[in-house]
């Protein structure tokens, strides 16, 4: 059996159900482990009865060095700070070999199994972000959303590492040697011997770095070599529900017929039946929204403008700021 973790509130609900259903289509023998960050979340998941699913609470987890890093950080800032600390409790609690932290917005199209015979018994299995050195200098090489440990020395030692730092320090801040809760993960190749880098490109297939493929039906080529479709990360997708169709739009990234196709109308299709079934919506259908024409000019603006470190280097220093913005629900 395979055991996964993850967390999300009210907000990410919806994508938190897309993330359990798309397991639930791919794995023959799994279970997910929710930290639920608010009541309604918590609720609603045990109301659904899942069978593949433990849910907690996140009032209910927190401990006095979290609750003393919540007074300064920012809602996403507090997940990110949590992360680490939720996989650690339920690693320990439920005395597993290993666990899988996933983020809610993962989209599975084939079995993660493929990852676990890749990795073998490594200690610890991350996924590199796949863009580009600019990029990688501001975020970090590697991405949270995909994350094993084990229960053995190397995986404890990691995690309990990473947790600790992130009580310490995680916020959405530019440093050097520190971005929010992922530039830490660089760290772990250096500071562990069992520390696995996915290999497979299908793994972590992302709006950063989707352009890099070319792809088939359930497979990506990348320098002449073939991959399995694994997992697409849904980054910055909005969702609302326009004269009863869900409408999927991507906030930041325009989309090209393949990332259509193969991930979002897929995508779409599952959280439309979602509401249909969980949340007596009666959708007739979705429809996937691009960016607006100017949106895109401004995307192209933006991505050329990133790839220039001098610009980002004075825009991080002197006039970014961390903002706490407020969300509502699309289906609380």
């Amino acid at each position: 059996m395979m055991h996964f973790c993850t967390l999300f509130d009210s907000y990410y609900l919806l994508k938190g159900l897309g993330l359990y259903k798309s397991l639930v289509s791919v794995c023959d023998d799994f279970h997910l482990y929710v930290m639920a960050f608010d009541r309604g979340s918590y609720e609603k998941l045990l109301s659904f009865g899942f069978e593949h699913m433990t849910v907690e609470l996140l009032d209910d987890f927190e401990t006095p060095e979290l609750l003393e890093a919540k007074k300064d950080r920012t809602k996403a800032e507090y997940c990110w700070t949590c992360g680490p600390s939720v996989i650690y409790h339920f690693l320990t609690k439920y005395e597993l070999d290993e666990i899988t932290y996933l983020d809610s917005d993962l989209f599975f199209l084939a079995s993660p199994e493929i990852i676990r015979q890749e990795a073998g018994d490594s200690s610890v299995v991350i996924t590199e972000q796949g863009a580009g050195e600019v990029f990688v200098e501001r975020y970090g090489r590697y991405c949270v959303q995909y994350m094993t440990f084990r229960n053995d020395a190397d995986g404890l030692g990691a995690l309990t590492w990473w947790r600790d730092r992130c009580i310490e320090w995680c916020y959405q801040i530019m440093e050097p040697d520190r971005y929010a809760d992922q530039k830490y993960i660089d760290e772990f190749p250096k500071r562990w011997k069992h520390v696995y880098v996915v290999q497979n490109k299908g793994v972590g297939i992302a709006p950063w770095n989707m352009d890099n493929f070319r792809y088939r039906e359930n497979s990506l080529t990348y320098k002449g070599k073939e991959y399995p479709l694994v997992f697409y990360h849904m980054h910055g997708v909005r969702m609302d529900i326009e004269d009863e169709f869900l409408m999927v739009r991507s906030l930041d990234f325009k989309l090209g017929n393949d990332a259509r196709r193969l991930f979002y109308q897929p995508y779409a299709a599952q959280l439309t039946s979602i509401l249909n079934d969980f949340f007596g919506k009666q959708l007739k259908g979705f429809v996937i929204k691009d960016l607006p024409f100017w949106k895109a000019i401004e995307y192209r603006l933006r991505t050329w403008v990133k790839k220039q470190k001098w610009i980002t280097d004075i825009y991080f220093r002197y006039f970014h700021k961390r903002i706490e913005r407020g969300h509502g629900s699309l289906i609380a």
